[in-house]
């Protein structure tokens, strides 16, 4: 595949609507960011890549190995033994692309255990095109428990799970939607700890209600805006945090 140079460019815009549809979190210092990006054999479609990862990186990196993404109706690729994936979607404002775990257990965790939970990405377009990467996550069973007693609460099947990777510069990330203690990787460290600021946020138990909520970043971002909710599901979304 023929590499082609990064041409990147950054305009300040206007604040925008709460409907969603804003580049940033609709302050003063929203971005607009277009980078030309190798879009490879995608053609009129977007390529998107990323990884998919172990919930827990320490004490060392661990790729989610032979997970099938599929954009609803459409293509489909299988992770890597390193969890990268590598596929085209739609040219539309945004996409979710289902995730089906592998049937395998996890080489990632010292208990042997599979990724039974439901999981989805979210994938705007205005963050492909700024030349982010994706980083989703998922647990193990095994891992599950040890994730909400950090939380102090149980894991509830009756509400959404959301994962929100910070490209860039770390920020404070937040909803709308009511939800548990959240947690964060904060800057310089590989685990997760009580928090709303770092490189990845987690909000636990979000109510669903109208099955979205309004995701804020602090600062000029691109990818704030309305994202899904689904009951007993972790929803993946990745922004930009220049």
């Amino acid at each position: 595949m023929q590499t082609r140079n990064l041409l990147v460019l950054l305009v300040t815009v206007a604040a925008c609507g709460d409907d969603g549809s804003s580049t940033g979190d609709g302050g003063p210092g929203d971005i607009m960011i277009v980078v030309d990006i190798d879009n490879g054999s995608c053609g009129d479609t977007v390529r998107i890549t990323g990884e998919y990862i172990n919930w827990d990186q320490s004490p060392g990196f661990c790729g989610i190995n032979e997970a099938v993404f599929e954009v609803e109706g459409g293509a489909m690729d299988s992770t890597a033994p390193n969890g990268r994936f590598d596929l085209c979607t739609p040219d539309q404002a945004a996409t979710r692309l289902l995730i089906t775990q592998p049937t395998a257990n996890s080489q990632c965790t010292p208990v042997p255990a599979g990724y039974t939970l439901p999981t989805i990405l979210y994938a705007r377009k205005d963050v492909i095109q700024s030349g982010a990467f994706y980083s989703a996550r998922s647990w193990t069973t095994a891992q599950q428990d040890v994730i909400f007693t950090a939380v102090g609460q149980p894991f509830d099947a009756a509400k959404a799970q959301l994962h929100v990777h910070v490209e860039g510069t770390p920020r404070a990330v937040s909803i709308a939607a009511a939800h548990g203690t959240t947690q964060a990787i904060a800057s310089g460290t590989d685990a997760w700890s009580a928090g709303a600021t770092g490189s990845d946020v987690f909000f636990p138990n979000v109510d669903v209600g109208s099955g979205q909520t309004m995701l804020t970043i602090a600062g000029s971002s691109v990818g704030a805006g309305n994202v899904p909710l689904i009951a007993g599901t972790l929803t993946n979304v990745t922004v930009l945090a220049p």
